[in-house]
C-alpha cells in the first residue's frame, strides 16, 4: 500500500482584528506571534464597508489558472471588528457568486494574514454573510471567553508607539490597566460626564494602540459606550 503524506494546515485561530494589528510578525516564518501564539490563520466576525473588483493579468497571477484563462478576477474588500481594519482579498472568483456581498453585511470570514510593505492583508479562504445577529455576539463572546480564562501569551509593546519614550508607559498586568481604564472612566461619568480619549491617556499614561485595545475590550463587555465621538461614558 502506497502512502500518501497529507498536507496539515495551521487552525485557524478565532480573534479580533486588533489582535493582529498588536502582533508581531515573523517574515521567516510568515506567521504573527500574538496572545494566542503563533497565528497563520484567523476566523472572526466584521462588516464589509468597501469592496471592490479588480483584473488581474493571468500572467502575472500563478494561482494554476486553466491555459485558456486571460484574466483574474480579483476582489477586494475592508473589513472592520470594531476593533480594528484589515484589507481582505478573494482571488480568482466568479463576481456572480459575491454579487450579493454589499457595504454594510456582516460576514463570517476565514483566511491567512500576511504582512507586506507594512500592511497587513487577509487572503480570504472562506467568506460567509451573517443573517443571525446573535453569532455575532456567540463569537466575540468566544474570544473573550479565552482571553479570560488566561489562555494567553504576553506580547511585547513596540517603544516607539507615537514617538514616546519606554519609560513613559505605564506597563503592568492587562487586566489590572483594564479596570484601572474601566474606574477612571467610570468616575468621570458619575460627575455626569464621560471623559475624552486624550484625557484618559493624560491620565493612564498608555500609548494608543494599548490604551484603545482596553476601551474596545470593556465596550465589548458592556461595562462602557462612546457617547460622542472618542468620547466614554460607563453604563
Amino acid at each position: 500500500m502506497s502512502e500518501r503524506t497529507g498536507y496539515r494546515r495551521n487552525p485557524a485561530i478565532h480573534c479580533w482584528i486588533k489582535h493582529i494589528e498588536e502582533g508581531n510578525y515573523d517574515e521567516n516564518e510568515n506567521l504573527f506571534q500574538t496572545i494566542f501564539g503563533e497565528v497563520k490563520r484567523i476566523r472572526f466576525v466584521a462588516t464589509i464597508i468597501e469592496k471592490n473588483e479588480k483584473l488581474i493579468e493571468s500572467d502575472d497571477f500563478d494561482a494554476g489558472l486553466d491555459d485558456d484563462s486571460k484574466v483574474n478576477v480579483r476582489l477586494l474588500f475592508s473589513l472592520d471588528d470594531s476593533t480594528g481594519l484589515i484589507r481582505a482579498i478573494k482571488d480568482d472568483v466568479d463576481p456572480e457568486r459575491y454579487a450579493d456581498f454589499n457595504v454594510g453585511d456582516n460576514v463570517d470570514v476565514v483566511g491567512r494574514v500576511s504582512k507586506r510593505g507594512g500592511y497587513i492583508s487577509l487572503w480570504i479562504e472562506i467568506i460567509r454573510k451573517i443573517e443571525e445577529p446573535n453569532f455575532i455576539l456567540l463569537r466575540n463572546a468566544e474570544v473573550i471567553k479565552r482571553i479570560k480564562s488566561g489562555d494567553v501569551h504576553k506580547v511585547p509593546v513596540l517603544s516607539n508607539v507615537n514617538d514616546l519614550r519606554e519609560d513613559e508607559f505605564n506597563y503592568g498586568d492587562g487586566e489590572d490597566l483594564k479596570e484601572k481604564v474601566y474606574s477612571i472612566i467610570k468616575s468621570h461619568s458619575e460627575r455626569g460626564k464621560g471623559i475624552i480619549f486624550g484625557n484618559l491617556k493624560k491620565e493612564i499614561k498608555l500609548p494608543d494602540i494599548e490604551l484603545r485595545s482596553y476601551i474596545n475590550d470593556l465596550i465589548l463587555e458592556s461595562k462602557i459606550y462612546e457617547s460622542d465621538k472618542d468620547i466614554f461614558e460607563s453604563y
